[in-house]
């Protein structure tokens, strides 16, 4: 019984820190059709049937690429993004020089492919950015861009450009999403310049106050917000809960900010308190003729 217990308990301590791992991708040695093919295999998800469905994608996009180029050749991948629900994959088929590629970006919670408008809202600001397009890929950095169908992904969009038009709801999911308290006071936190800030602040709007954060460049902006209550206290009339205000920086720099606990209509406030931003450049691959010419970007 005791060593039942204590598999019992190793067992639940560690499934919190799986979930927030990385989605295994092993490589596969295979064929497809004529052609020879080292192809990704998802492994490890949670879902049997959801990764099922997503390996077959994988195998029928690499077929239908090995038709493109005559039914021979080879085929090989890289992984642009991986996060623990979220892969996307870059397939590459070659046949004596002549080629054709295949972005895909699945999501391993539903077992389809994920679009531009699953994380970014579909406004002018991410019409500007992506132009007119085939497929988007998404990796680390940003998004990978093309305009006709099989064709190399020739331009690159970084997160930055678009993180203002980002959906909250999803944007944990893709992006580096940093979550602190009034305890970064007087601190300095670093992140990509494409990165989001959480703040998680108590908070009582019934009283009239509410967090307000100021910076002196436009590179720092608010683009989202919510209020929760704890639970059991829904019902109990202007209970105190946790306002979440969610910051994005669009610009590589040292930015100094500063979160007032006020109501709109007062000068002074109840709380206040600064802490330092350095959002740094990261780097990203840019698509051209060699297919991972890389840069800062």
């Amino acid at each position: 019984m005791k060593i039942l217990l204590t598999t019992l308990l190793c067992l639940c301590l560690s499934l919190p820190v799986l979930a927030d791992q990385q989605t295994t991708v092993l490589t596969e040695q295979t064929s497809v059709g004529k052609a020879t093919a080292t192809l990704p295999y998802i492994d490890g998800s949670n879902s049997a049937e959801l990764e099922k469905q997503a390996n077959a994608m994988v195998r029928d996009a690499a077929a239908k690429l090995v038709k493109e180029v005559g039914g021979q050749g080879s085929v090989t991948y890289k992984v642009m993004l991986n996060r623990p629900s979220l892969v996307s994959l870059l397939l590459e088929a070659d046949n004596g020089g002549r080629k054709a590629y295949a972005g895909l970006n699945l999501d391993l919670t539903t077992g389809k492919e994920f679009e531009v408008t699953d994380f970014f809202v579909d406004n002018d600001n991410v019409k500007a950015a992506l132009g007119n397009y085939d497929n988007v890929l998404f990796g680390e950095e940003g998004l990978f861009v093309r305009s006709k169908k099989n064709a190399v992904y020739s331009s690159f969009v970084p997160y930055r450009d678009v993180v203002t038009s980002l959906r909250i709801g999803e944007a944990g999911r893709l992006l580096q999403l940093a979550k602190i308290t009034d305890k970064a006071a007087g601190k300095t936190l670093r992140l990509p310049a494409s990165g989001l800030m959480a703040l998680k602040l108590d908070s009582n709007p019934s009283t009239g106050y509410g967090w307000q954060f100021s910076c002196s460049s436009p590179a720092v902006s608010k683009v989202g917000s919510s209020f929760t209550i704890p639970r059991g206290d829904e019902e109990r009339m202007g209970a105190p809960g946790v306002e979440i205000l969610v910051l994005a920086v669009t610009k590589p720099g040292t930015y100094n900010i500063r979160m007032d606990y006020k109501r709109s209509w007062e000068k002074m406030s109840l709380q206040s308190f600064n802490f330092t931003v350095i959002a740094e450049y990261a780097r990203g691959c840019v698509y051209g003729k060699s297919i991972s010419f890389c840069k800062n970007i």
